[in-house]
């Protein structure tokens, strides 16, 4: 396959091969629009363009630093500051395991701030949680050849690396533990629309069998429907709080989104998802880190369910 080159990138952005190249680059006195820069970023990775390798060396000066910017819950749950702890953590382990330092940050939903993008050069970049408009405004001060990998949320852009937990493999074990298909859904409050919209179409039920978290009186009159059903809950922080309220232990299958299944009374039924796979996902982005011509085109990598 013939490499894609400056002028290929140019006639497929409409714009000027200087434009391309200053943007490439990373020139910082030419003023060009955050929509072109974006564009023309894109279309180079679309195309596979990589720079010229000695160019690209003294271009980038790396820092040994990765990002990870948790979207705090757009919906405040008791449990918001714990669901992705054991994440967090084990992101930071195999980082750190390669060499790197990481560099965390919460980003507020009502006010937020993206101040440690703009003044740290990060070699890679983690987002948990993000909604698509967030993606959309965060997405620009990511430079060429940055590696960054979503959690938990589906961005309709092929561009970027998606791990999702795999719950369509999830739903079809619980229900066998269940000993029948589930009668309700509880899901827990995920920023990212489009991700709350996979996970319905995947559970295969109506949806007013269907039940996102947002308050605990709206949880209640939900249940209240399916008194004596089997159903599922996905997360077991919001699984703990229906057992406690309700009594229900015997009727759920949880799936447990935060590695935590002790914290569940020990007869309720539950899967969770191997935080090792994590391991190759640090490794992906390490690849893109560290080899200018490293490719992956495998964009969604799920985490495999365990019992």
């Amino acid at each position: 396959m013939k490499k894609a080159t400056i002028k290929d990138i140019a006639k497929a952005a409409g714009v000027s091969i200087a434009t391309v190249s200053y943007i490439l680059n990373d020139v910082k006195t030419q003023s060009i629009s955050d929509e072109t820069r974006m564009k023309v970023l894109k279309i180079a990775q679309q195309l596979h363009y990589v720079t010229n390798r000695s160019a690209r060396s003294l271009k980038l000066q790396k820092t040994g630093l990765i990002g990870i910017l948790l979207f705090r819950d757009l919906v405040s749950q008791p449990w918001s500051d714990l669901k992705y702890v054991k994440t967090l953590y084990t992101l930071e382990r195999l980082c750190g395991e390669l060499g790197y330092h990481v560099i965390f940050m919460q980003v507020d939903g009502d006010a937020p701030s993206y101040d440690m993008i703009r003044e740290r050069n990060l070699d890679g970049v983690f987002l948990i949680n993000v909604d698509q408009e967030r993606f959309s405004t965060v997405s620009r001060f990511f430079g060429f050849g940055i590696p960054v990998f979503v959690i938990d949320s589906w961005i309709e852009d092929t561009l970027f690396h998606k791990v999702l937990p795999d719950f369509e493999s999830s739903f079809r074990i619980a229900g066998t533990l269940l000993g029948s298909a589930p009668d309700f859904l509880v899901m827990d409050a995920y920023n990212n629309a489009e991700f709350v919209d996979t996970i319905k179409q995947l559970s295969g039920l109506d949806e007013e069998r269907i039940h996102r978290y947002e308050s605990k009186e709206g949880l209640d009159d939900f249940l209240n429907k399916f008194t004596d059903r089997k159903g599922l809950v996905i997360n077991e922080f919001l699984a703990n709080e229906i057992v406690r309220t309700r009594g229900t232990q015997d009727r759920i299958a949880v799936l447990c989104t935060s590695h935590c299944p002790d914290i569940l009374p020990a007869h309720v039924v539950n899967l969770s998802y191997e935080l090792n796979d994590y391991k190759p996902v640090v490794g992906m982005m390490n690849g893109n880190i560290q080899d200018a011509d490293y490719s992956n085109h495998n964009k969604f990598i799920y985490l495999s369910v365990t019992s």
